[in-house]
């Protein structure tokens, strides 16, 4: 049940909302408070209204689906430096594949509490592979094992720069705050307008109000693709790097 209610808390706020709408406009025409005059202007405002929203609301999903394909780019690049490692390992002995397995696993770990937790271990565990490169060097592994294992710690760095950066900086803020405002006017523009028929009108200012108002919780949803385990059905799921650190911990350094 509780997990049916995060799956449709949007839909149930929205919902709520526009029935506050609808009750609010229906006390004013009872008691004949509704000032302004229904007009040609009235679709020009809802029409502008509606594209500034969805304009905002698709840059702002550009960002999530970048932020969906962070996780299995972390972790396949995971598993390849751990393969290419345990290649390594067969040819070169002296090289500790068993701590460089563990420290692979605790960056997969640190990576899915810090995307959530928006902390920085992650950062501070990828350096900490830079001792193994080192015994590489002094088990004389060739150069060009040794620069692409570099290679792809650079790019882990890439994926925990980019996710911070995502998780801690909104779209345009100021034109969030314009959108919410004109949002808010336009609802009680349609509030306060004297439709006919008044029933009909009293539906779709009802849809309007749900419609838009589901668009900015989803804006604000989205624009932290991670959120704290449980909080909400709408993040961006890390199953692939519990995957990878799962199967790093059945391999031992004897398997080939």
């Amino acid at each position: 049940m509780i997990h049916q209610l995060k799956l449709f808390r949007i839909f149930l706020i929205a919902f709520v909302i526009s029935l506050i709408v609808v009750a609010i406009k229906y006390t004013l025409h009872a008691f004949n408070l509704e000032p302004i005059e229904q007009s040609s202007l009235h679709n020009s405002v809802s029409s502008g209204v509606f594209f500034v929203v969805g304009f905002i609301l698709s840059a702002t999903i550009s960002d999530y689906k970048e932020s969906e394909k962070i996780p299995s780019e972390f972790s396949s690049n995971v598993e390849n430096m751990f393969e290419d490692a345990v290649s390594v390992h067969e040819l070169y002995p002296d090289f500790d594949i068993d701590g460089f397995r563990e420290q692979l696993r605790t960056i997969l770990g640190s990576f899915s509490s810090d995307v959530r937790n928006k902390s920085h271990a992650t950062r501070k565990h990828i350096h900490a592979l830079n001792p193994y490169f080192n015994q590489m060097e002094t088990a004389k592994v060739p150069a060009n094992f040794i620069v692409k294992l570099k290679t792809q710690q650079s790019a882990l760095l890439r994926n925990v720069f980019r996710v911070n950066y995502i998780q801690r900086i909104k779209f345009i803020p100021s034109a969030t705050i314009l959108a919410r405002s004109i949002v808010l006017l336009l609802i009680a523009m349609l509030t306060l307008t004297n439709i006919d028929p008044f029933y009909g009108g009293l539906v779709i200012v009802g849809l309007i109000t749900f419609i838009l108002t589901y668009m900015l919780i989803l804006i604000q949803v989205i624009s932290t693709p991670f959120h704290a385990e449980g909080r909400t059905r709408d993040d961006v799921s890390l199953f692939l790097t519990t995957d990878v650190k799962r199967y790093l911990g059945t391999r031992s350094s004897s398997e080939k």
